[in-house]
């Protein structure tokens, strides 16, 4: 998948920020985060955490479903928030799906959005700072601004942790 694709089939946002290139070292950390429950690694990751948020009405950051957060036991993605003191809105929900880790492109490609907007009212018109872990194909973060476009935000903007 690359960025031409996502283009074509998606509007892209204003901006897509990542803070760390996906290399070894990086891939051991998050798999120690995400899928062995080092949860003391959302520290490290929120000290690396250094952006400055004023140009945003509100953070939003990707959710988990339930299944996939009752197996982890936390949000990777908002836990580095709580850990730096970033004040977000939930404003996304999602159903449960297949690991996008362990999917192939193909199948990313063709999977139905999961997300829907929650209170998506109070967003319209706001600056908007998408928030995910890793990006690697790009397709969460692009359904996640497929549904955040339909409530009419002035821009959105997207941070990842890393980039895969």
């Amino acid at each position: 998948m690359d960025c031409d694709f996502l283009k074509r089939r998606f509007t892209p946002p204003a901006k897509i920020t990542c803070l760390l290139e996906y290399n070894q070292t990086v891939k051991m950390l998050f798999h120690r985060y995400k899928f062995m429950g080092d949860y003391a690694l959302s520290e490290v990751l929120a000290e690396l955490l250094d952006i400055d948020l004023r140009g945003y009405d509100a953070v939003i950051p990707i959710p988990l479903s339930e299944n996939r957060f009752r197996e982890r036991g936390y949000n990777q993605t908002t836990t580095v928030l709580d850990q730096k003191r970033i004040v977000y809105k939930e404003a996304l929900a999602t159903t449960d799906r297949a690991r996008q880790s362990e999917l192939s492109k193909v199948l990313r490609i063709n999977g139905e959005n999961p997300f829907s907007v929650l209170n998506g009212s109070q967003l319209r018109d706001q600056r908007l700072l998408l928030v995910d872990d890793i990006y690697t194909t790009g397709m969460t973060v692009h359904h996640a601004l497929e549904k955040l476009y339909t409530i009419s935000p002035s821009s959105i903007d997207v941070l990842t942790f890393s980039k895969a």
